[in-house]
């Protein structure tokens, strides 16, 4: 299944719809998207979300990336500002000159954001999921890549529907062929190794762009010490006991076709 859609020049955008969920349901593909920033213009932007039925916005990007990629959206859609610093481009290109700038140094920083967003974020998460328990439409949940802030939101997003966990690894994983045009992904960190006079080193940025499997075992291993499986996580940090599951597998659930 081709998942990907097509926004302007937005990469990862995609929807999460027909995976198998609890109740014998499956996702709703018009319902649950994900994407990195929203790259197109505001016309092409409001006749996509009105076509795909995005009615909420839940953009995890810092203050500084989105007033670098504004997101012009008309009054129908509402954007949900969960601004998280762990995993921003600026937090890890510091983090980058911190370790190096060597490929080894950037899969190190990527898995230990994996563990600080699990850990540091979660009040960002659990606005998320108290917004969405009292909306209603199609929900996009977007970062600078689509990847790591995003990646984490959906990941809990899908698994609190009954997702199985290998069709969470998988979605999960689709983040690294989402950047088939490697030069418009490397770009993205052109302006930081250009203000210190270097090249783009693809080696170095290469780890950052990717989604790998141990950055997401991370995460769940860290959940997993923490409460001891991931529906005890979803209850003791974001209070989705079964009330709430239900109500969240009736907004992104259907009984598929």
């Amino acid at each position: 299944m081709d998942r990907f859609l097509t926004l302007g020049a937005t990469s990862n955008f995609r929807h999460m719809g027909d995976y198998p969920a609890a109740y014998g349901r499956v996702t709703r593909a018009d319902r649950l998207y994900r994407s990195g920033f929203v790259n197109a213009p505001a016309a092409e932007i409001d006749a996509v979300f009105a076509r795909l039925g995005i009615t909420t916005v839940y953009d995890f990007r810092s203050p500084v990336e989105r007033e670098k990629n504004p997101l012009p959206v008309g009054p129908r859609v509402e954007v949900v500002q969960l601004g998280m610093l762990v995993a921003s481009v600026e937090n890890l290109w510091d983090l980058l000159l911190d370790e190096g700038l060597t490929p080894a140094g950037a899969e190190k920083i990527m898995a230990d954001r994996y563990r600080e967003l699990t850990r540091e974020e979660l009040p960002g998460y659990r606005a998320m999921f108290r917004h969405m328990l009292d909306g209603d439409g199609g929900a996009l949940v977007m970062c600078s890549f689509g990847k790591d802030r995003a990646g984490i939101a959906s990941a809990l997003l899908l698994s609190a529907l009954g997702v199985p966990p290998e069709s969470v690894r998988s979605d999960y994983l689709l983040s690294s062929v989402a950047y088939a045009d490697e030069d418009a992904a490397m770009g993205k960190f052109t302006q930081f190794f250009n203000a210190r006079g270097l090249p783009v080193d693809r080696a170095v940025v290469a780890p950052i762009l990717d989604a790998k499997p141990q950055y997401l075992r991370v995460a769940l291993e860290l959940i997993e010490d923490r409460a001891g499986d991931m529906d005890r996580f979803l209850l003791s940090e974001f209070g989705l006991d079964a009330a709430a599951r239900a109500r969240l597998a009736e907004r992104f659930t259907g009984t598929g076709r």
